[in-house]
């Protein structure tokens, strides 16, 4: 498949929302991981490890998805953001209950990293969104068609 000479790519807010957001998740995670490892010790760092890595798969699977939806009705691909949200709470709450008991990581540690992992990544989802040229209509060809 070949593209024409002067068409205009679509902008891919997907896209540019995962990079956007991998980038202070990722940072944000390392700093994390460094800071609880040293209050904490290993107990520190396998929350913190742990914690970083739910939410940036998490949030990596998210947008996937929604890419993989891009170009659906808006009503398919809210509805598909909102089962991914709902199985990924879901998950959370089951991983939650099975490593209620788990002395091998730190609870505070995991939850301060998964707060601000979080954070930063939507944060970072927001600032790349707001920087994409999305189109509100097609672009008019430029060949007339009779």
């Amino acid at each position: 498949m070949t593209s024409e000479p002067g068409a205009v790519k679509a902008p891919d807010p997907y896209g540019a929302m995962l990079r956007g957001g991998a980038a202070p998740s990722i940072a944000v995670a390392v700093v994390a991981i460094a800071v609880f490892t040293l209050l904490d010790g290993s107990l520190g760092f396998a929350g913190s490890a742990l914690a970083s890595a739910l939410v940036v798969l998490s949030t990596v699977s998210t947008m996937l998805i929604l890419r993989k939806m891009a170009g659906l009705d808006p009503r398919i691909v809210f509805m598909g953001a909102m089962v991914s949200y709902f199985f990924k709470v879901m998950l959370l709450g089951v991983f939650l209950i099975l490593f209620r008991n788990a002395e091998w990581l730190s609870p505070i540690a995991f939850a301060i990293t998964a707060i601000v992992v979080s954070l930063a990544g939507t944060i970072g989802e927001i600032v790349a969104f707001t920087r994409v040229k999305t189109y509100i209509y097609d672009e008019p060809s430029s060949e007339v068609r009779s």
